[in-house]
């Protein structure tokens, strides 16, 4: 009896050679490629490979392109992921074709991954300290997408120590210079009246992002304090021989400062007793109380002391 022609005669096995990582961003796309063996290394060039989904719906087609000598390959195929998050099984399959008068059986391999959704992860910098009651005062919010995507325009809400919104805006078309995708924008706040210190929280609004984004929020601290009052200057010199110390670090209560080239640095600052505390690299510290009450200048003598 004759042999038909739709009869299985060789059979095929069909591999991945990139795989696909066990966890991808919603939406990427995904760089595949595929080798499928004969039993006697046949030129399937020309014949078809099929990835489907799991409602075996077709999510690409592809031909193979390359031949070995033993064993055929499609060219790198870019698939884009699902955009919703979920745990996903895609098949590809190598259907029972013919070529040439031979009959090639059907393979296929499952492709498991999961899609997570994109990550942001805002950053807060540049918040004063202290903050005088009432007053405004600016910070900078960053935020970065894990996969990359574009933040510009993203809404940015600032929320108080009772998670009420103090203020909206939005994020800049431009990327933050010398960093890798944060987009970000300058805020001005107005204090609080209170004299504490306060825990606020950024957060953002994803709703006009085409993928689905988890938010890492974050919170910044800052104090508020009474307004200044006075302008302290403070002198910072070497106590032997009486020269003037440059870049001393000053901090009078919650107030900072840093000497300049005449070892002099001046703070306004509120009245009442202060904590007054001066520190140089290879120098001893000073530390004493004062009571400010008046619009006054203070020397301060550091002895020498390095540090081998």
């Amino acid at each position: 009896m004759e042999k038909l022609i739709h009869e299985p005669e060789h059979k095929t096995t069909i591999e991945l050679l990139n795989p696909v990582p066990m966890e991808v961003d919603a939406g990427r796309d995904l760089l595949l490629r595929f080798r499928v063996k004969s039993l006697w290394g046949s030129d399937l060039l020309g014949c078809k490979i099929i990835i489907m989904d799991a409602l075996n719906e077709v999510v690409k087609e592809a031909e193979l392109a390359l031949l070995d000598g033993e064993s055929n390959e499609t060219h790198e195929l870019w698939v884009k992921a699902p955009d919703r998050p979920d745990e996903y099984l895609w098949t590809v399959l190598f259907p029972a074709q013919q070529k040439e008068g031979l009959f090639f059986e059907e393979s296929s391999l499952p492709i498991p991954f999961v899609i997570k959704p994109h990550v942001i992860s805002l950053s807060v910098w540049g918040v004063p300290y202290p903050v005088s009651q009432g007053e405004k005062f600016k910070l900078n919010i960053g935020a970065k997408c894990s996969a990359g995507c574009s933040l510009a325009g993203l809404p940015i809400i600032i929320e108080d120590d009772n998670h009420q919104q103090v203020t909206v805006s939005q994020l800049g078309e431009e990327v933050l210079p010398q960093t890798n995708g944060t987009y970000w924008t300058e805020q001005e706040i107005d204090a609080p009246e209170d004299e504490i210190i306060h825990s606020w929280a950024v957060q953002c609004h994803t709703l006009d992002l085409k993928q689905q984004h988890q938010i890492n929020a974050e919170t910044f601290l800052f104090r508020t304090v009474k307004p200044p009052e006075y302008t302290v200057t403070i002198e910072v010199i070497d106590k032997y021989n009486n020269t003037p110390i440059e870049g001393a670090y000053v901090m009078l209560g919650l107030y900072k400062a840093t000497t300049d080239e005449y070892g002099i640095a001046s703070l306004e600052v509120a009245g009442g007793m202060q904590e007054l505390y001066v520190t140089k690299d290879n120098f001893l510290s000073s530390q004493a109380t004062v009571e400010i009450i008046e619009k006054t200048k203070r020397r301060v003598e550091l002895e020498y002391y390095p540090v081998f």
